[in-house]
């Protein structure tokens, strides 16, 4: 049976005290003469609970967060759940006990007062691990150089009425813009894409899915030449890879569980008035690590709006100037899908990704779809456009 250590250091001390040498006893039991000597010093007659050990380190560390402070986080955690639309993590903790004129903890002293309490987040979604395989990100250093962009829905109101969310993130600062639009037909999401932008500037890039109305199979519609006409370039994320638009997907979440499934809505008017005030609180109030915790609203402020053209005021046709981006995945038969086109790529792209770059100052004849991997060209092929 094996001794534990409160037996060994007794057996030391009554070895010790029969005469034995401290040498002799550490070696028997595995220990340092410095060992013995130390618990035969503590040695008090009458009991074994001088074997016991003395606790270490102060009776009270001096760094611990006092009872009040613990309180006052709990306090404001339980405040910030009663809203629906506030973000309930450690940071945005931290920034309320500082509104309130308080030294806060440090973030982690917070998630441990969280933990003691109860009161831990629910768990975030893993993340996508990633293939090994280059992918030709957007980038996004500024206010305005790239937004997200997309459809939610559909989703019903009382009695049936349907409508979708357009939904956009500037994802410098994480600033987003909610429009409620009664279809998903070319005409209404135009008109709810330049809403967005009159409120959160006219990106230098817009990043999209495939699905229509943005792409349709037949070629390129509405949206994209509005997007033309206002010097915005469209990109493409890759076909069935919908984390590729993981900022606005992630704020579709936040929208669905933090505002429409927390009120119940009469009307369209009264969603519309009701997302464009929890699209003002989200900017005023969410953090972001991405941000260093900054909102969105004290970030950079939009760039500045440019003059707007709604769909039915645009020139006709095409734009002699403009880019359209595709990000695609070439697999093993080498074929570079759009819209029902398929084009043959070199060998040397296989199993990568690659961007194709419709240039509308091009002619087809002179190859107007140049590809490129890693910003330098692999191919050009023939694209015909189609009537706007």
């Amino acid at each position: 049976m094996a001794i534990t250590e409160q037996q060994r250091r007794i057996e030391a001390v009554r070895r010790r005290l029969g005469g034995e040498s401290p040498a002799e006893i550490a070696r028997s039991l595995g220990r340092s003469r410095q060992w013995v000597a130390k618990w035969a010093r503590r040695y008090e007659p009458g009991g074994e609970v001088w074997a016991e050990g003395a606790r270490r380190g102060p009776a009270q560390a001096p760094n611990r967060t006092s009872a009040e402070r613990e309180a006052q986080v709990l306090a404001v955690r339980r405040r910030l759940d009663e809203n629906p639309w506030a973000q309930v993590g450690a940071q945005a903790i931290a920034w309320e006990l500082a509104k309130l004129g308080l030294e806060p903890p440090p973030v982690r002293t917070i998630e441990r007062i969280l933990e003691r309490g109860g009161l831990t987040r629910r768990p975030g979604r893993r993340r996508r691990a990633p293939k090994g395989v280059a992918y030709p990100a957007p980038l996004a250093t500024s206010a305005g150089d790239l937004h997200e962009a997309d459809l939610v829905g559909p989703r019903y109101l009382d009695g049936g009425l349907r409508f979708y969310a357009l939904n956009a993130v500037d994802l410098a600062p994480r600033r987003v813009g909610i429009e409620v639009v009664r279809d998903k037909s070319d005409d209404e999401v135009a008109r709810g894409l330049v809403a967005l932008w009159g409120r959160l500037g006219v990106p230098a890039r817009l990043k999209l899915d495939n699905g229509g109305p943005f792409l349709g199979a037949r070629g390129l519609g509405l949206v994209v030449r509005l997007c033309l006409h206002h010097q915005v370039t469209p990109v493409f994320i890759p076909q069935g890879e919908p984390w590729r638009n993981g900022v606005v997907e992630h704020f579709n979440d936040t929208f669905d569980k933090r505002f429409f499934r927390q009120e119940r809505f009469s009307s369209l008017d009264q969603l519309a008035d009701r997302s464009r005030d929890f699209e003002h609180f989200h900017n005023a109030h969410h953090r972001y690590s991405a941000t260093g915790g900054h909102t969105p609203d004290e970030g950079a402020p939009p760039p500045r709006t440019a003059p707007l053209c709604a769909p039915k005021d645009l020139p006709a046709g095409w734009p002699p100037e403009g880019r359209v981006e595709f990000i695609r995945f070439i697999r093993s038969d080498r074929k570079l899908r759009l819209m029902r086109r398929a084009f043959l790529m070199p060998e040397t792209v296989v199993y990568e990704y690659v961007t194709a770059v419709l240039d509308l100052a091009l002619l087809p004849e002179d190859g107007n779809l140049r590809v490129l991997r890693d910003g330098e060209l692999v191919a050009t092929a023939s694209f015909v456009i189609g009537a706007a």
